[in-house]
């Protein structure tokens, strides 16, 4: 029986940095959503229970905030493994509740591509993303250089660079 080593490449520690900015922005957005909505009611005069329900979610959406904010970046981020070989793609993440160990064939990727918004670009890291048929599979937060190498490599190990363009196919007729 084939036994396929377990993924040992790791995601930048940066990213906690970036995951925690990204979660207080959502959360501070929930909250001045809820926030307006309790300007509304005090201005409309609603019923009581409306007033009751609205601080009930601003306590959920703290609370949920500060572990988002705290435990959950650090846990992703020591979860987090992936392997490139010439035969696949590991993708390992979760641990007690959820856990994902994905195996994509080389020979299914499409595309592969990075992609880098302002938070990653602060930090110097990159996500890349692996396209298949039916999905696009990500690794978060790899630094800048490592992230164009890994792409070149899936390109280079799938195919991808080897393959002609319809453009390409049009010239040779």
């Amino acid at each position: 029986m084939y036994k396929i080593k377990e993924p040992t490449q790791r995601i930048s520690p940066d990213a906690i940095k970036v995951w925690r900015i990204t979660d207080a922005f959502t959360s501070f957005i929930f909250l001045v959503v809820v926030a307006f909505f309790l300007y509304l009611h005090h201005y409309y005069d609603w019923p009581h229970w409306i007033e009751i329900a609205l601080y009930a979610v601003a306590a959920i959406v703290c609370l949920s905030a500060m572990i988002e904010l705290i435990v959950i970046p650090v846990y992703k981020q020591k979860t987090w493994r992936y392997e490139i070989d010439s035969n696949c793609i590991q993708l390992k993440h979760g641990g007690a509740i959820r856990k994902t160990h994905m195996i994509i064939p080389m020979n299914k990727v499409y595309f592969v591509d990075t992609y880098q918004g302002p938070i990653l670009k602060k930090y110097h890291l990159s996500t890349i993303k692996i396209g298949t048929v039916g999905n696009v599979h990500e690794i978060p937060s790899v630094p800048e250089n490592t992230a164009s190498e890994i792409r070149n490599d899936i390109a280079y190990l799938s195919g991808i660079n080897k393959r002609k363009t319809s453009k390409e196919e049009g010239n040779e007729k």
